[in-house]
């Protein structure tokens, strides 16, 4: 067979060529020209779209406009105003800047386009058929923009059968309009599809009003976020926990006004609901991230629908903390306003946080410790004697008073003690990244511990099914799982502990023996500081067994088989499960390590904070009282009164709800009375 000789391509092949870089369906011909559109100034920007944009689009605006030298120039490959020189990728903040869509979209449809900028008289029209220049002439227009783009790919038939229904098409456009119209609140949006009117938004004074003009939200389910640290700003709409589905309705992130599909940005969000949300469930957010332009790399894919940060693990965390705090502070302010007034709105105002400066909260200083709890009854029947120890003492109190004595697999275990653990705090923020962007702030407190009088008011009306909690609260009837509430109290009370570099911990007389292999023990042996700061005092055997020399002071010693081998199955997780044996750890840490790859996370690329987050999570579900076991009214008070003292029982730490509430009207009307 011969082969063919090599040689050079003619210009309108390449540029057919380079244009699929660029153009892969109507979509990105509509991004391309209303990002020019934004660029040039425009307040007013209207689409006319004929078959989902594949017969017709014409984008019309009233920006700066061109004269006919540089409406020439824009159809050059590589011709732009954006850029001079490679360093001021650096400091880019506009869309457009490799010169490439325009030729692009013109060497694969026929495309027309009129300009005239503000001092001049007439306009100046060219049309070209696939790249082709057919006309240039002088015409009379309104000062700005129009572009029209018939027939897309009609000279490149390969690339015509892979575009998709006209219904999908349109989806894609009205998608990304639908964010770009977000980001932009002050310009005039208007969308037309095979002559009807689909949308007509109006420039608007905030993105607050924009927001409520197309999604017409309501106010209990969405609340809106503004964090600020150093030069980083994120703001947006969140929406609360119990919007979240399997596939939200409304998912949209901009990096620096830019509409982008960015990895780190969703991950950062998605973290965040960390312990509100079942696993597989999403919530429904607008984000918008800004950053000092050297941060991002906007020139990191042919279509700019992906950035690259300079330090992605900043960024990320940024985006977690902020919203997370957010989170926080709106549910309060929701449980807030349920114990003072029942709400008549159907249409409320927006719940707003303020924009706020703070840092992680494992950051935190001189946090104020949790007061001592309330010391056991005298008299408490034999089956809740486990329950009064884990109601009745916090993780964090001052003394552990009471002896135990028990048996657990043999083992004869005496008088416990109380002794306490800290360890050193690991930053999420890089000192030396954090200098690129402003100057370390100094350490406080990521939230004001928020106490609640909302149970103060409480009628305990009693305990169903042993399992859940009746009360009367300001003329609501509140159920109450009683192991989620519980285990969101222990949850927060061992952030607190962590925070405060203090973990009770009970010291056992006679270990308790815990069988190992080799390879756990070794990796084991590497995070044993880690274990030590859970309240876990360890020894590695040399017959690959563990002797555990103290536990939490508030886990009942029954319980620490089970809740130290979930601790060191994740442990295991985070690490690198071994491939080379075969052990019921191994085992359980495969199990875990597939709910992390459902959830698109990487086990082992947590940080610090994150994985004791994690431990902690794990231990107060071991920890909390479980459904079946019944409580007395003394033990439910006990628990109630635990719970003015944390910040965040809503969700138990795994995403289950914990309190579900009825007004009067809503069980008036299961009784069918007005």
């Amino acid at each position: 067979m011969l082969q063919n000789e090599i040689r050079h391509l003619n210009d309108e092949l390449i540029n057919q060529i380079k244009a699929g870089e660029v153009v892969e369906r109507p979509y990105n011909v509509i991004k391309e020209l209303v990002e020019n559109s934004i660029d040039a100034g425009s307040k007013h920007i209207s689409i006319e779209l004929l078959d989902g944009g594949k017969q017709m689009i014409r984008i019309a605006d009233d920006g700066y406009g061109m004269s006919a030298k540089n409406l020439s120039l824009a159809l050059e490959r590589h011709a732009t105003s954006k850029i001079s020189q490679f360093k001021d990728l650096d400091t880019l903040l506009s869309f457009g800047f490799r010169g490439e869509a325009l030729p692009s979209i013109a060497s694969v449809s026929h495309f027309s386009i009129k300009s005239r900028p503000h001092d001049q008289d007439l306009g100046r029209e060219i049309t070209l058929n696939c790249g082709k220049r057919i006309s240039e002439k002088d015409v009379s227009t309104s000062v700005g923009t129009t572009v029209q783009v018939k027939d897309l790919f009609s000279g490149v038939p390969v690339r015509l059968k892979f575009l998709k229904s006209t219904a999908t098409e349109f989806a894609h456009i009205h998608d990304f309009l639908t964010a770009v119209s977000l980001a932009f609140y002050n310009i005039t949006f208007r969308l037309s599809h095979n002559g009807r009117e689909v949308f007509n938004y109006k420039a608007k004074n905030s993105s607050a009003d924009r927001f409520t003009e197309i999604f017409n939200f309501n106010a209990k389910d969405f609340t809106e976020i503004n964090y600020t640290r150093g030069s980083f700003k994120l703001t947006g709409f969140i929406g609360l926990p119990h919007t979240a589905k399997t596939t939200p309705s409304h998912f949209i992130t901009f990096v620096n006004g830019r509409y982008v599909k960015d990895k780190i940005v969703r991950t950062g969000v998605i973290q965040a609901y960390q312990g509100l949300l079942l696993k597989g469930l999403v919530a429904p957010a607008i984000i918008f991230v800004e950053v000092d332009p050297s941060w991002v790399d906007v020139n990191a894919h042919p279509s700019k629908v992906e950035v690259r940060f300079y330090d992605n693990a900043v960024i990320q965390d940024l985006i977690y903390i902020g919203i997370q705090n957010t989170l926080k502070e709106a549910i309060h302010n929701k449980a807030s306003r349920t114990s003072t007034q029942e709400s008549n709105d159907s249409h409320p105002s927006l719940p707003k946080v303020e924009s706020v400066q703070t840092i992680p909260k494992y950051e935190a200083q001189n946090y104020q410790e949790l007061s001592p709890k309330s010391s056991a009854v005298q008299t408490i029947p034999k089956y809740e004697k486990t329950l009064s120890s884990s109601l009745n003492n916090s993780s964090n109190s001052n003394q552990f008073k009471k002896d135990y004595s028990y048996n657990l697999k043999g083992n004869s275990v005496g008088k416990l003690k109380t002794d306490e653990t800290s360890y050193e705090k690991n930053n999420i923020l890089n000192d030396k990244v954090i200098e690129k962007t402003s100057p370390r702030i100094n350490q406080e407190k990521l939230f004001t511990e928020i106490k609640t009088s909302i149970f103060d008011s409480a009628i305990y009306l009693g305990q169903f099914a042993q399992c859940f909690l009746l009360l009367e609260i300001s003329k609501e009837l509140w159920i109450i799982d009683q192991h989620a509430f519980h285990e969101r109290i222990l949850f927060e009370e061992l952030i607190v502990s962590h925070m405060n570099k203090m973990i009770l911990k009970q010291q056992l007389l006679t270990p308790v023996i815990i069988p190992s292999t080799e390879i756990i023990s070794e990796i084991i042996s590497e995070d044993k500081n880690k274990i030590d700061n859970l309240g876990f005092q360890i020894e590695i055997l040399k017959n690959n067994h563990i002797a555990i020399h103290s536990f939490p002071s508030f886990l009942t010693p029954q319980k620490i088989p089970e809740v130290f081998d979930e601790i060191i199955a994740r442990i295991l997780t985070f690490n690198g499960i071994p491939q080379t044996e075969i052990h019921p750890l191994i085992e359980k840490a495969q199990k875990i390590n597939k709910e992390f790859i459902e959830l698109n996370m990487q086990s082992q690329a947590l940080d610090s904070e994150k994985i004791y987050h994690l431990l902690f999570a794990t231990i107060a579900c071991h920890s909390a009282v479980r459904a079946g076991d019944p409580l007395n009214e003394e033990l439910v008070k006990r628990l109630l009164g635990r719970a003015k003292d944390v910040d965040f029982y809503a969700h138990c730490p795994h995403g289950r709800p914990v309190i579900r509430k009825f007004s009067e009207k809503d069980i008036s009307t299961w009784f069918q009375r007005t």
